[in-house]
């Protein structure tokens, strides 16, 4: 009887000690899918969307049909962050037509309403940490809505980070570091930190944990789309090159 009193107590401190992390098993696509290394791959995977792109349209036709299936979509009620994985994906292809890398990010806050949107701007800008959080938050903390939100250069509790794709290392620990929870559309397999929490110092580790760190209920729609604009840059190989 102590044996099984203690056990079922080592389970009850386990998973009080991780309460608000969730695995990527939430979502409702497989998780090969988010793996795509070639443009064939890329141009494949939009074609089986339900966007009318044909295999030999130019990359500007292949934009034009996803903006017109984004701005038509509507988020679909029985997925809770529907509208957050929409306005992303919208920001993301914002990057895209702008010569930019196709991730989007939105803050939410405590009612569900978003704030403040931004998008990856490393190449426009040709500046390395311009990731679409880095952006969302740098641009949010210089406007005049954020005296509303923070204090000093911690948020208040309530705020989320909703990212297209799940936030690298960098953006996470600024995102942890503010003090806002941590949701995304897309799992990012090969390079995502959300699910890499483990990895972290015992320190930043402990402090990531403070807020809610999941991956959005959205549709699998959505899901595959913020992907495929992760992926785009294959479109037309934009990006440094290697000297």
């Amino acid at each position: 009887m102590k044996k099984a009193l203690a056990l079922f107590s080592l389970i009850i401190l386990v998973t009080s000690a991780y309460p608000q992390q969730s695995s990527t098993s939430a979502t409702n696509v497989d998780m090969s899918y988010f793996v795509t290394h070639t443009r064939a791959e890329l141009i494949q995977k939009l074609v089986d969307l339900p966007l009318g792109i044909q295999p030999s349209d130019p990359s500007d036709v292949i934009l034009q049909k996803i903006e017109t299936y984004l701005v038509a979509f509507i988020p679909q009620p029985e997925y809770t962050d529907d509208e957050y994985a929409k306005e992303a994906n919208i920001q993301a292809l914002k990057s895209i037509k702008q010569g930019g890398y196709g991730i989007g990010s939105v803050l939410v806050d405590q009612n569900g309403k978003i704030i403040f949107a931004a998008h990856n701007s490393q190449i426009q800008k040709n500046r390395s940490d311009l990731h679409a959080e880095m952006t969302l938050l740098t641009k949010f903390e210089q406007s005049h809505k954020s005296h509303k939100y923070m204090n000093m250069y911690v948020y208040k509790p309530g705020l989320t980070v909703f990212s297209s794709a799940e936030p690298c290392p960098m953006c996470f620990i600024r995102i942890s570091t503010a003090g806002c929870d941590t949701k995304y559309c897309t799992p990012g397999p090969e390079d995502g930190m959300v699910t890499r929490i483990s990895c972290l110092p015992p320190s930043w580790k402990e402090m990531a944990m403070k807020q809610k760190v999941e991956l959005g209920d959205c549709s699998p729609i959505m899901q595959k789309l913020s992907h495929l604009l992760f992926y785009s840059y294959l479109l037309d190989n934009r990006g440094p090159k290697q000297e």
